[in-house]
C-alpha cells in the first residue's frame, strides 16, 4: 500500500475515532444535566437542607474533565469544509527544460503522482508542467508578448533569476502577496527568493526550496595520488576543517610536476572562471549587490570584504588552475577535468550529468571551502515562478491555491528528505547527498544571491572584471576601480525602474 494511501486510512480512521469520543462526550452532557435537574427541586423546598448539603456535592462529585483536543486540520480538509471547487481550472507551468514527468522510477514518485490526482479531482483543477522552448529572449518573449495579449502562455511562468528584472520592469507580475491562499510564512517557500523580489511593498515572485548550487567536484584517484584518501574532503567537510587554507594544501599538492620535465601534469583545478570567482566570493560572505531597507539594490563591489575575497580567488586561480590549452574552445575546462587532468573543478551542482558519460575515474561533491575562522556558506540563485498581471485578483488566487497544493509536502513524507531519490541515482556515492547536497538544501548558512535581479549587471561582469583578471589583464583593485561607474549606473537605473512600479 502506498504512504499516501496509509495517511488517508489514518486520517479516516482518526477521524472515526473523533466521532464516536464526541457522541460519547455528548452523552455525558445529557447525564449530568439531568442529575442537576434532580438535585435542584429539593434546593428550592427544604432551606436547612440547602444550608448544610449544599457545599458537600460539589466536594464529594466534582472531577476534572478530561478532554482529548482534535488534531488541526489539513489544508485539504479545511478546504473540503469551505467548499473549494476550481471549476475545471486549467493551469499550466511552463519552463524551458521540462515536461510533463515519466513514469514513477520509485515508491516516492508513485505517492507524488497519486496526492497529485488526488488534490486535482478533490477540487476540480488540472495542473501540468510544459516546456515552451528556447533559452533567454525567444522565452521570454514568448510570456511577455502572451501576457501584454491577455492571454499567458502559462498561469505560473518560471524564470531564470537573470530574466526577472526586464519582466519585472514592465509590470508584467501580479503581486502575491494579495493573494489569500499562498501562506509565504510557511516553511517550504524559499525566503531569499521572496525578499529578492519583494518590490514596492510588494511580493512578486516566488520559490519553493533551495536548488543546490556552486560547489567542487573531485578526481578521488588525483587527490590518492597525491596523499589524500578517496574520501578525505568529505570527511574535511563534515569535521569542519575544509578551510580556504585546507582547500590551498589540497591544491597545492595536486598541482604536481609528476615525470620531472619541468611541466606540469596535474593540475589542482579548471574551471569556467566566471563560475570560479563567484563562489569563491560568495564564499567568503562577501556579495555582488544587497538591497536596503526600502527595498533598493546596493552596489557591495567596492568593499573591502569584496575586494579581499576576490584577490585571495584570484591569487587561487593565477597558482593553481589549469590554463587554457592553446587553440582550444571557451569550455576547454569540461575535457580537462574529463580526462584527469586537474583533481577538482569548480562549478554549478547541475554538471554532474556530464560526468557519467565523461569520466572513468570516482568522483565526488563537497562544498566551496569557507574562510578560516568561519563556516561553509553556500548560495542561492533560484529560479522564480510568477503570475501574470493580466489575471484578476480572484483568478490569481485560484490559480495560486493550486500551485500551492501541487507543491505541498505529500502525506507520508512531511520528514523532508523524499528529494534526496531523485539524487543518489546521479552521483557516484551517497556522501555527496546526504552531507553536501543536504547543506547546500537544508543548510543553516544558504545566501542568495541578490545581483542576478538587477537588469544588465550580469553584462558587466565578464569582460574588463572577471575575464581580465583571470587572464592577468588588470589586478583585482584594477578592474574593481575600472568597473565601479558602471556598476553604479545599472544599479541606479535598477532602482529607477522599482521606484516607477512604486508609483503606478
Amino acid at each position: 500500500m502506498r504512504k499516501f494511501q496509509k495517511a488517508t486510512a489514518i486520517a479516516l480512521s482518526s477521524a472515526m475515532a473523533l466521532t464516536a469520543l464526541a457522541g460519547c462526550s455528548s452523552d455525558n452532557k445529557e447525564t449530568t444535566a439531568a442529575a442537576k435537574d434532580t438535585t435542584a427541586a429539593p434546593k428550592e423546598t427544604t432551606a436547612s437542607t440547602k444550608d448544610t448539603t449544599a457545599a458537600k456535592p460539589a466536594e464529594t462529585t466534582a472531577k476534572p474533565v478530561e478532554t482529548t483536543k482534535a488534531p488541526e486540520k489539513t489544508k485539504i480538509e479545511k478546504y473540503q469544509e469551505q467548499g473549494v471547487n476550481l471549476k475545471g481550472r486549467d493551469v499550466r507551468i511552463v519552463n524551458w527544460w521540462e515536461g510533463e514527468p515519466k513514469e514513477p522510477q520509485n515508491t516516492y514518485e508513485e505517492d507524488l503522482y497519486a496526492y497529485r490526482d488526488m488534490i486535482q479531482e478533490t477540487f476540480n483543477f488540472k495542473i501540468h508542467t510544459d516546456n515552451i522552448g528556447g533559452w533567454g529572449e525567444s522565452y521570454t518573449t514568448q510570456l511577455s508578448s502572451s501576457i501584454t495579449a491577455g492571454e499567458p502562455i502559462g498561469q505560473i511562468c518560471v524564470l531564470d533569476a537573470g530574466w526577472v528584472a526586464g519582466l519585472m520592469n514592465n509590470k508584467m507580475f501580479a503581486p502575491l502577496d494579495t493573494l489569500s491562499a499562498l501562506d509565504f510564512k510557511a516553511e517550504k517557500w524559499n525566503q531569499g527568493v521572496l525578499e529578492a523580489v519583494t518590490f514596492a511593498g510588494h511580493i512578486y515572485g516566488m520559490a519553493v526550496d533551495h536548488e543546490p548550487r556552486g560547489g567542487i567536484f573531485f578526481n578521488k584517484r588525483l587527490l590518492q595520488e597525491a596523499g589524500y584518501g578517496a574520501d578525505d574532503l568529505y570527511d574535511f567537510q563534515k569535521n569542519g576543517t575544509w578551510t580556504w587554507s585546507k582547500f590551498e594544501e589540497v591544491l597545492k599538492a595536486c598541482t604536481r610536476d609528476k615525470d620531472g620535465d619541468g611541466e606540469i601534469d596535474t593540475w589542482g583545478m579548471v574551471n569556467f572562471n566566471s563560475d570560479y570567482f563567484a563562489i569563491a566570493i560568495y564564499s567568503s560572505g562577501a556579495q555582488f549587490v544587497s538591497k536596503d531597507k526600502d527595498g533598493h539594490f546596493v552596489n557591495e563591489m567596492t568593499t573591502q570584504k569584496f575586494l579581499d575575497a576576490l584577490t585571495w580567488a584570484n591569487n587561487m586561480w593565477q597558482n593553481y588552475a589549469e590554463p587554457q590549452p592553446a587553440d582550444s574552445d571557451w569550455d576547454y575546462f569540461k575535457a580537462c577535468f574529463a580526462k584527469g587532468e586537474a583533481a577538482m573543478r569548480v562549478t554549478e551542482e547541475y554538471a554532474k550529468s556530464e560526468f557519467r558519460e565523461t569520466l572513468t575515474d570516482d568522483w565526488g561533491f563537497v562544498c566551496f571551502p569557507c574562510p578560516d575562522g568561519q563556516e561553509i556558506l553556500c548560495y542561492d540563485k533560484e529560479n522564480v515562478l510568477f503570475i501574470p498581471s493580466s489575471y484578476s485578483n480572484d483568478e490569481a488566487n485560484e490559480i495560486a491555491l493550486a500551485y500551492d497544493l501541487f507543491t505541498d509536502p505529500v502525506p507520508g513524507y512531511e520528514d523532508g528528505d523524499a528529494w534526496k531519490e531523485a539524487y543518489y541515482s546521479a552521483y557516484v556515492d551517497k556522501r555527496a547527498v546526504d552531507e553536501t547536497l543536504q547543506m547546500m538544501k537544508r543548510g543553516k548558512n544558504i545566501k542568495n544571491r541578490m545581483d542576478s535581479f538587477v537588469s544588465g549587471l550580469g553584462d558587466t561582469l565578464g569582460s574588463g572584471f572577471i575575464w581580465d583578471i583571470a587572464g592577468g589583464a588588470l589586478t583585482p583593485a584594477e578592474a574593481v576601480e575600472a568597473k565601479k561607474g558602471a556598476w553604479d549606473q545599472v544599479i541606479a537605473d535598477q532602482n529607477a525602474a522599482l521606484d516607477a512600479l512604486k508609483a503606478q
